[in-house]
């Protein structure tokens, strides 16, 4: 074999070339490493070259967590006391959640193969405007770096972060923004929404039950077919150690040199810097120019420092008329509060030398060439002494003395059940903390400690159900945990048909009556196709035709019966429509159109129809931009893994 190798060098070539060209692109390693799928979505377009070139992007297991972990928040936040954490959990809510990260990552890589980028401008109008970022209103550098800081992130993480999120989200916003609707589209859905109608609606009463009883035999056959409905409930109950840090014991006072060495830790929290409002003019000259041109820049530059030091100069009217920054010129040179960081070290090492409102520095050299600056306004910064904050400092020391006692006894029976994860008495034994014990409780309600949802969901998940080990700390508020162990379980079962004979009767009978008002209120409709009035109908089943004119799709009506009311067709001149209204399972009504007035759209004013008419059209915009992503979803390849959800 080798010899005919040695012999045939184009065998060798064959056979290398290949093994050459996968080492080049993916290394050496590829060879000997095992390849993981750990992501939780996976997006892949086409190829672009055979093989080679394709998008591809991945949501990896710890980007949806993260994402659905904020999803969990703000819904218990929007919800309240309503939001059932168990029922969050759900396979739907799951692929909701990843399907919006899905179309985010097709924008993301829309935006890359279309070459959309965001320009440094627009990032730092939108930083500027997020409210996270701001103190009383206005954008605070500050601010902006604890929040950074408090994430994690550098400055220029943020910002990359920032300009693939504008990009992502231009062509989703052009598409809204450029959807029409016209005029004739919008007077048609006018017409309709605004239409009205003539009712006559005849309320049936609740037909008796027959003569004759249920019989055993009867119930006992409704019993069975319904088996399902007439079972006990699962039931836990529960052990438990709740600690909570509002209610533990800590220290109500500190010392004083203890409050002054936080003060004076935390001094910066006390202190404003001062505010300074600038202009400027610029003379354009490039970092890397000849040293005639940088001169001459210089020179005018100096020339207009001057002019502005004149008395009675205007500054702005100067700005407007030689200033090269495009930027601020038409706004007199204007360039807001300028903060430390906000521009480079040379412009702000000039302006924050300048002392009175109105001073005016010599020319200033940057990148972008010479400066002149105007400090047009300064507001003294201030700082809060000790004995103002004082009593703030040692509420917060006690606060966070509280903390850390909460902080040790949760951490410490913790790491003590981690030891023996099967038993919660000896660990809260060790810790001096009392193990109470609940009632048993359902699923769905529970007394005390189990009336919280995410109690009952901990109690009711497999591991604490059925293998008995410990929970996990549930946290119920801040500084405030509940940790369980369940010590007794009763699993749903059959209740037997002579413990609920008289609800099966009930049943039964709710069942009997539903069916025999259906049955009365069809035969009552046939009638009245077949020409019989409903004054007639009414009266023989003793009741009144209520007519309802002039009746909207927001009447106060029963749902049941308004949706019939407009569903029914457009009668014909002289005629009625008429339909079944299911008031409730033992209540019908007939009801009947006797004529239809479509929207009246001469009292729309012109500024009414225009906001109605945008209103229309980003409708359709974002019903545009959601078949767009159909479109990109039939594009693109995506694989999601749920077994990693």
């Amino acid at each position: 074999m080798l010899q005919n190798i040695r012999e045939k060098k184009w065998i060798a070539f064959a056979i290398l070339v290949p093994v050459i060209i996968t080492m080049a692109f993916f290394g050496i390693d590829s060879y000997f490493s095992t390849s993981i799928d750990t992501y939780a979505a996976k997006i892949q377009g086409p190829a672009k070259f055979g093989i080679w070139g394709a998008q591809e992007r991945e949501i990896s297991q710890d980007e949806f967590r993260r994402r659905y972990e904020q999803t969990r928040q703000q819904e218990r936040e929007r919800q309240g006391e309503a939001f059932d954490s168990e029922a969050f959990e759900s396979l739907d809510n799951k692929r909701n959640v990843l399907d919006a990260m899905v179309d985010e990552a097709l924008m993301g890589l829309v935006a890359e193969r279309d070459g959309i980028t965001a320009g440094e401008a627009q990032v730092a109008e939108q930083l500027k405007e997020m409210p996270e970022f701001q103190v009383n209103g206005v954008y605070s550098v500050d601010q902006y770096r604890l929040a950074l800081a408090g994430q994690g992130q550098t400055h220029a993480q943020f910002m990359a972060s920032m300009r693939a999120d504008l990009a992502r989200r231009t062509i989703p916003s052009q598409i809204v923004a450029s959807a029409i609707a016209s005029d004739a589209e919008l007077e048609a859905f006018l017409r309709l929404s605004q239409q009205t109608r003539d009712l006559a609606v005849v309320d049936l009463p609740t037909p008796a039950l027959p003569a004759e009883p249920a019989t055993d035999e009867q119930l006992k056959a409704w019993y069975d077919a319904n088996a399902s409905v007439y079972r006990s409930e699962e039931k836990v109950a529960i052990d438990y150690v709740e600690i909570d840090g509002a209610t533990l014991e800590a220290p109500a006072t500190a010392d004083e040199a203890t409050l002054r060495g936080l003060y004076d830790t935390y001094k910066s929290r006390f202190v404003t810097a001062p505010s300074r409002v600038a202009s400027h003019i610029l003379v354009a000259a490039a970092a890397d120019a000849d040293e005639a041109t940088d001169t001459a820049a210089r020179e005018r530059a100096m020339a207009i420092a001057a002019k502005a030091r004149a008395p009675g100069a205007d500054f702005a009217a100067i700005a407007r008329e030689s200033s090269e920054d495009l930027g601020s010129k038409a706004e007199g040179g204007d360039l807001g509060t300028i903060a430390e960081g906000d521009i480079g070290p040379e412009f702000e090492g000039a302006l924050f030398a300048l002392t009175e409102a109105g001073q005016v520095t010599d020319p200033v050299r940057t990148p972008a060439g010479w400066h002149v600056i105007q400090l047009r306004e300064l507001t003294p910064g201030t700082e809060r002494p000790f004995e103002d904050v004082r009593s703030e400092l040692e509420a917060e020391f006690v606060a966070n003395e509280r903390e850390r006692v909460f902080s040790e006894l949760s951490g410490g029976l913790i790491e003590r059940i981690y030891k023996d994860p099967t038993a919660l008495a000896p660990a809260a034994e060790a810790m001096g903390l009392a193990v109470n014990r609940s009632q048993p409780f359902t699923q769905r309600q529970g007394d005390g400690i189990a009336a919280l949802a995410q109690v009952r969901a901990a109690a009711f998940a497999e591991a604490q159900k059925t293998e008995r080990q410990v929970s996990d700390a549930i946290e119920i508020a801040p500084n405030h945990v509940v940790i369980l162990h369940v010590v007794d379980h009763q699993p749903e079962a059959a209740l037997a048909f002579e413990t609920v004979r008289d609800r099966v009767l009930a049943d039964f009978n709710a069942d009997r009556l539903a069916k025999g008002s259906k049955a009365q209120a069809e035969a009552l409709l046939k009638r009245a196709l077949a020409g019989e009035t409903l004054e007639a109908l009414a009266l023989e089943n003793s009741r009144t035709v209520v007519t309802l004119p002039a009746t909207g799709r927001r009447a106060q009506l029963p749902p049941g019966m308004l949706d019939v009311a407009f569903g029914l067709a457009t009668p014909e001149a002289g005629k009625t429509s008429v339909g079944i209204a299911e008031i409730s399972p033992d209540r019908h009504a007939l009801v009947a159109v006797t004529a239809v007035t479509p929207g009246d759209l001469a009292t729309l004013d012109d500024a009414t129809r225009l906001m109605l008419l945008e209103q229309f059209s980003q409708a359709r915009g974002v019903v545009e931009f959601q078949d767009y992503v159909k479109a990109l979803r039939r594009y693109y390849t995506v694989k999601v893994a749920e077994d990693r959800l």
